[in-house]
């Protein structure tokens, strides 16, 4: 077998068994991943999901990786906003941010995999388009839009890592939302009675703890507004 060299997308497209589809394969990737993690995925797993023969996924891709870089690829183009965009550049910018989150909230094991490479894929380079389309109406030169982006997707990755580690916590320790709330409140109150924590224990628990997703939404809101509106007042400034 020739070794795959470079990124996958800039490599021919390999021939596909007519009874298989790299969507099918892919999207049982994705659910295998979703219910048991990254680690749970594997070339004999999905061919087992799939009653096929491990070697026809061969046809495919040649590597993990790249099946790797197919699920993320995926899951992007999940990312994707219904259009037409708002006509508000905030609005359309924030409506492409929360589909992100809510995406990222069901495919956990993404973040990891955005932090070790470099999203390119077909999928990616549409939500860079619709990324780019949000903010057409600012009329921003072409490098101060792409730092504008790189911004707020700086912000919204960190935001969402943080966010889900609390659910991740729950589902290692494969406990409810309730029983980590109760656990978790103990735990904090026991933590802030001595008065070691005095600013800690005037925060209260979400100083500590991320909280539900109504809480860390709104958090995430506030703090896109700071960024968004902080931009804006620099391009008054400047123009």
């Amino acid at each position: 077998m020739t070794e795959a060299r470079g990124p996958l997308w800039t490599r021919p497209a390999a021939s596909k068994p007519e009874r298989l589809t790299r969507e099918a394969v892919v999207a049982t990737a994705v659910a295998i991943a979703d219910a048991e993690g990254l680690d749970a995925v594997s070339v004999r797993r999905i061919a087992a999901e799939l009653q096929a023969r491990p070697m026809t996924l061969y046809s495919f891709f040649k590597r993990k990786d790249d099946l790797i870089d197919l699920m993320l690829d995926h899951v992007l183009g999940e990312m994707l906003v219904t259009e037409p965009l708002p006509e508000d550049w905030r609005e359309a910018l924030g409506a492409v941010l929360h589909r992100q989150l809510q995406v990222g909230r069901r495919h956990m094991w993404m973040m990891g995999v955005l932090g070790a490479r470099a999203p390119i894929g077909p999928n990616a380079a549409r939500h860079a388009e619709q990324s780019h389309a949000a903010i057409a109406g600012l009329g921003l030169p072409p490098a101060r839009a792409v730092r504008l982006l790189r911004v707020v997707d700086t912000y919204l990755w960190g935001f969402a890592t943080l966010a889900n580690q609390e659910l991740a916590a729950r589902q290692r320790d494969a406990i409810t939302e309730q029983e980590w709330q109760q656990s978790t409140d103990a735990y904090f109150a026991e933590l802030t009675a001595g008065g070691e924590f005095p600013r800690l224990a005037e925060a209260g628990r979400h100083g500590l703890l991320r909280g539900d997703t109504d809480v860390w939404i709104a958090e995430f809101d506030e703090g896109l507004q700071w960024i968004l509106e902080g931009f804006a007042a620099a391009q008054e400034r400047n123009s």
